[in-house]
């Protein structure tokens, strides 16, 4: 037996053992087998993760390419999209070179089918979630379309101005010509619609809501628009009606013609300003609009109004309520019809009295005015004189001392305060907006096809603060929170402005709005419901009338 050991022979199942003096260890080869059996399990599992890769990839990258194709300068390919086709196919011959020498590999150690296609399955299923992360990271920020309202039925309808009600503006209330509805901000659900009196168009409506109530005019075709409406946004209730003799110059939508503000509604009419209960629409107090200071108290019923001292073609342009008191703009024509003047009347809110009466810089006929502002007062006035007055003009909150001009048209840029398209024509959509002392406006450089930048000016000086280039069209502008503006421009980017210093917050290219191609127009309203983003059109047939983004 010694022998035999020593000689290494096998004896009665006894395993043979290397030659030598001292212990001799015994070699068992299924520990091996087994961590080569479990290495090529992994790498059959790895290989089909870089399948799972391959699939997702090709997926997430074609996908995200708009209507199929991209590539040009009007419409690039959205970040992050030629990267992953790339590594899609990258993937695709690496995957597969992979997965077939590992599953050669495996089979010579355990042969079989089933096996080897689950651990392959298990790779691909392992690969998903990681590949999603990478490509969320590859892609940069975005925001999709949630939900979109319903074509506007009858197709011949257009939106005509826009309020948002609730808290953080939970809903959104679109006036059109013949009706108002009411949207569910967060999954788009109409709440509620009221419809417009037999043969009336919405003709005006207040800038805002106050206290849950927000003011409709309508007129009939060719006729001043003469009734008033008190709403309720919060249930689509009309809570009073009221007839004035309407602005003889007003015979489609206008704004600025209602306004509203601490329990007072105030209409603009025929020479006159008239005041109601915001609630019950309880007739208050009309002021005449004649050079001599006038307020009769009461008595604003049906046409009222015509019989106020009104002096020689004085008629209102546009009014703007906040703070207790009404801005109103007034143009009178003399006898001759040669001159023309404007001034800038404030009343209060309470009473109808005059407290202030100001010239404003106009010779010629005015073609635009339009406030941007209720608090601090701030107006766009243009004159028809090529050389008159063509400026944002901000007020102090006084009315002493001459109001800071900011000309609309300037040696570096031309601002685009107002769409130059009757869009929203009774609540227009303003590409600009007044805060902390400042204006932030949309603007087109020298040579520019439309508004292409962004430029903050002082309120205190006129003074330009800063600019910032966007590198395509200026949709819309809004508000984004305190000190923060939004702007919606060309490539469907979302950017979000320090209006302080015009610095790009979050990603400094803008956030990329997906699967928006030809449903946002280039006058839409852009506003801020919590987390989602609303688009308005006022074309609501060849694009959704309402639509709502958010990541």
């Amino acid at each position: 037996m010694l022998q035999t050991l020593a000689t290494g022979e096998r004896h009665r199942g006894v395993p043979r053992y290397a030659t030598g003096w001292g212990p001799q260890v015994v070699e068992d080869a299924r520990p091996r087998a087994g961590w080569t059996l479990a290495w090529t399990a992994a790498a059959v599992v790895a290989a089909g993760a870089v399948i799972g890769l391959a699939v997702e990839f090709h997926w997430l990258g074609w996908t995200s390419i708009p209507g199929g194709s991209c590539g040009s300068d009007l419409d690039p390919c959205p970040d992050g999209t030629m990267p992953t086709i790339l590594l899609a196919f990258l993937c695709t011959f690496a995957g597969f070179g992979a997965t077939a020498a590992a599953l050669a590999a495996f089979t010579r150690i355990r042969p079989g089918r089933a096996l080897p296609a689950v651990l392959v399955v298990v790779g691909v299923l392992l690969a998903l979630w990681p590949g999603r992360q990478f490509y969320v990271w590859l892609r940069g920020p975005v925001l999709d379309p949630v939900w979109q309202a319903d074509r506007d039925r009858p197709s011949t309808v257009r939106g005509l101005g826009v309020w948002t009600v609730g808290e953080n503006a939970a809903t959104v209330v679109r006036v059109r010509g013949d009706a108002l509805v009411a949207y569910d901000s967060r999954d788009g659900d109409r709440r509620w619609s009221l419809t417009a009196p037999v043969r009336g168009s919405v003709c005006a409506m207040s800038a805002s809501v106050v206290d849950g109530v927000g003011l409709v005019g309508f007129g009939r075709y060719g006729k001043p628009c003469d009734t008033v409406w008190g709403v309720d946004v919060r249930s689509g209730r009309k809570l009073w009606q009221r007839e004035i003799s309407g602005v003889p110059a007003f015979t489609t939508a206008s704004d600025g013609l209602l306004t509203a503000d601490r329990g007072v509604a105030v209409a603009l009419a025929d020479g006159a300003v008239h005041g109601y209960g915001l609630a019950d629409g309880t007739p208050r107090w009309t002021a005449s609009l004649s050079g001599t200071s006038g307020t009769r108290d009461g008595g604003a019923d049906k046409k009222e109004g015509g019989g106020a001292d009104t002096g020689t073609g004085c008629e209102p342009l546009v009014g703007s309520a906040a703070g207790g008191t009404t801005r109103v703009v007034v143009t009178c024509t003399a006898s001759d019809a040669t001159t023309t003047s404007a001034r800038l009347v404030t009343l209060d809110n309470a009473t109808g009295r005059e407290v202030g009466s100001r010239r404003l810089p106009v010779e010629s006929p005015v073609d635009t005015a339009m406030v941007v502002s209720a608090d601090p007062f701030t107006l766009l006035l243009k004159e028809r004189d090529a050389r008159g007055v063509a400026a944002v003009l901000a007020y102090s909150g006084t009315d002493d001392g001459d109001p800071v001009e900011i000309p609309l048209s300037g040696s570096e840029e031309d601002l685009a305060v107002a769409p130059v398209a009757e869009a929203f024509a009774a609540r227009p959509a303003l590409s600009a907006t007044v805060g902390d002392g400042r204006l932030v406006v949309a603007a087109a450089r020298p040579g520019a096809d439309g508004p292409d930048r962004v430029v903050g000016y002082s309120l205190r000086d006129g003074k330009r603060l800063w600019h910032q280039d966007l590198g395509g069209t200026v949709t819309a502008l809004a508000p984004a929170g305190r000190g923060q503006v939004a702007v919606f421009g060309g490539a469907d980017r979302l950017w979000r402005l320090d209006t302080g210093d015009g610095h790009r917050l979050g990603a400094d290219d803008g956030t990329l709005v997906r699967d928006v191609d030809g449903k946002v127009e280039h006058t839409a309203q852009l506003l801020r419901a919590d987390d989602t983003w609303i688009v308005v059109n006022s074309d609501g047939d060849s694009r959704p009338p309402v639509l709502g983004v958010r990541g």
